[in-house]
């Protein structure tokens, strides 16, 4: 009896010290204390929060299909969800975000991982494969941000006017557009612009229904001062090699096909693009079985 107790302690033990058992975690990295959730079943995949403010629960709980195809390490970045962060604006440019993620493979012990973001998200997961391509499998960047410059601006204003007809467009595009500059918090601000992000307002509801989703004031308060997002990466998008799955909905306003999917797609040779129809920004809540089926089709393609 004593014995069967003591390897159930000892087993107890080797769970809590195992970085990719299944559940939450803490890790100390880059001086930041940081909150990871692992779950999922098959190849292991790093996906992070965009960084500016919304925490792991906001994606987790909204995909929980993409835990068939992987081993899912969702990750808080600093100062979103339960992870830690710094009070200085300049610790929260792209590096800092990019090497979070770098310390985190190495803390998992994987010499090499799949990784996959939405939005700023997908800009991190870009940035990594820039500068880590070597310690990669593959990436998928899900309605990835590619860097502001005129195209990106003419884009974002036309899909903006686009939605003039509609009775949230008032506004919420005078805060998108930059013409509001009262000061609300993220919470309030969101609320205004959240319609511009879904082609059918219908699913509007089924995103405000994920359970747990919190956004982080400091994180966007911080992000916006250090710059997160704020350099050219187009030209350096060449430095990946790793297989690539670039996905948008045809109908995103932020991350749109013409300056963003389809520039990233040119610029990494080995990669594809999908493109979701009757989709905005969070492709997966307004069509689900087209963006995991093309997840899962394309990942079989990889021969894994």
């Amino acid at each position: 009896m004593k014995k069967t107790l003591f390897l159930f302690i000892i087993c107890l033990q080797s769970l809590a010290q195992n970085p990719l058992s299944k559940g939450e975690h803490f890790a100390k990295i880059n001086g930041l204390k940081l909150h990871y959730v692992v779950s999922g079943n098959g190849p292991l995949c790093i996906f992070p929060t965009p960084g500016w403010g919304p925490n792991l629960d906001a994606y987790k709980n909204s995909m929980p299909e993409l835990e068939k195809t992987f081993t899912v390490v969702w990750l808080d970045t600093r100062a979103s969800g339960l992870s830690e962060g710094s009070d200085k604006p300049e610790d929260y440019q792209t590096d800092d975000f990019i090497e979070d993620i770098e310390q985190l493979r190495i803390h998992l012990k994987q010499d090499k991982v799949w990784i996959a973001g939405h939005s700023m998200g997908g800009w991190q997961v870009l940035n990594y494969g820039i500068k880590y391509n070597k310690n990669l499998k593959g990436i998928i960047a899900i309605a990835a941000f590619a860097g502001m410059d005129q195209l990106a601006q003419d884009e974002y204003v036309k899909a903006i006017q686009k939605r003039s007809s509609e009775p949230y467009y008032a506004p919420g595009s005078k805060m998108l557009l930059g013409q509001d500059t009262m000061k609300r918090s993220l919470q309030e601000e969101m609320g205004y612009i959240m319609p511009f992000y879904f082609h059918d307002q219908a699913n509007l509801p089924k995103f405000m229904a994920v359970e747990n989703v919190q956004l982080s004031q400091k994180a966007w308060d911080m992000t916006s001062k250090g710059g997160l997002g704020s350099e050219q990466i187009l030209d350096l998008l060449p430095k990946i090699t790793v297989p690539t799955l670039v996905i948008v909905g045809d109908d995103d306003f932020i991350c749109d096909q013409v300056s963003h999917a389809n520039r990233i797609q040119k610029a990494i040779k080995n990669s594809q693009l999908s493109v979701i129809k009757n989709a905005g920004h969070f492709i997966w809540i307004e069509q689900p079985e087209a963006f995991f089926g093309v997840i899962n089709n394309w990942m079989k393609k990889q021969k894994l």
